[in-house]
């Protein structure tokens, strides 16, 4: 029976849960899981990684990120060197500007569940330069960590942002082209975050992943846990409500600047996602 780790029992903040070590690993560690994702950066030595009852070799540049409840653990321990990060990315990954980078997309949302289909040679491996730039973000966050002098939470999601968006930038570069599906599904899922206002539909982004429709229906609905056209539709909905709070458009013309076509279908999709109309919306969210 693998054991689970929680955030509670650790003594993670439910409103700012992260924690940071660095980690020297001398002996085997049992396999486990946890209700909080990790971002492991691997800074020297080797081991064998097991994630859930597969296993293949790491060393020193290597990074991944494990989601909750993936059992893992290491064994065949050489003096490695680690650092861990936990959190929960609902609390520190959700900036709108990570999610126009492909490689964020790939590394933190697709490259877990391509493991194995991919035989682990989606796994980011940093050159030693790049593992050194990133030493010096992580670093900087274990100091504001140790610390917590004022702001400490600001300051580390500021550094913690700037490590992300390179280990993004990392991938892509790191990435592998088009045998690297990971990462072509993670450009057609940037293509819907920069043109979700323009006419976009499934069989132009399975071509952006090098997929069939069906593949990339089917993964795509995996791992967002929606389809990719309502992906777009949410996209236009959310922008939708920025643009309901200029008083003088009016909801057809709303519909019109998100995307829709079809007012009385923008007002469905609206009422359906947000639970009121888009004149309930303008009265009371906004405050008209």
């Amino acid at each position: 029976m693998t054991n689970k780790l929680y955030a509670r029992d650790l003594g993670l903040e439910p409103g700012f849960t992260f924690r940071i070590q660095k980690c020297p690993l001398t002996q085997d560690y049992y396999v486990h899981c946890h209700d909080f994702s990790e971002l492991v950066v691997i800074l020297e030595g080797s081991a064998i990684h097991i994630i859930e009852g597969r296993e293949y070799p790491v060393s020193a540049g290597q990074v991944f990120f494990i989601h909750s409840d993936i059992s893992h653990g290491y064994k065949n321990v050489q003096n490695i060197e680690y650092i861990n990060v936990m959190f929960h990315p609902d609390q520190l990954l959700q900036l709108p500007e990570l999610k126009l980078l492909p490689g964020f997309q790939a590394l933190f949302y697709l490259e877990p569940f391509f493991r194995k289909e991919m035989y682990y040679k989606g796994m980011l491996s940093l050159q030693p330069a790049q593992l050194e730039e990133a030493t010096v973000l992580l670093d900087r966050i274990l100091e504001e960590y140790d610390r917590q002098y004022d702001g400490y939470r600001l300051m580390i999601r500021t550094y913690f942002t700037a490590l992300v968006g390179t280990l993004s930038r990392y991938y892509r570069q790191n990435g592998g082209g088009t045998e690297n599906r990971a990462l072509q599904i993670g450009e057609a899922v940037t293509y819907i975050e920069e043109h979700f206002l323009q006419p976009v539909s499934l069989q132009s982004l399975a071509d952006l992943a090098y997929m069939s429709k069906r593949q990339f229906l089917r993964v795509f609905t995996r791992n967002y846990h929606t389809t990719p056209m309502d992906y777009v539709i949410r996209k236009r909905l959310e922008y939708s409500c920025t643009l309901l709070r200029n008083a003088g458009l009016t909801i057809s013309q709303v519909a019109m600047d998100s995307g829709f076509r079809d007012h009385n279908y923008y007002s469905r999709q609206f009422k359906k996602v947000f639970l009121c109309t888009p004149s309930e919306y303008r009265m009371h969210k906004a405050g008209m």
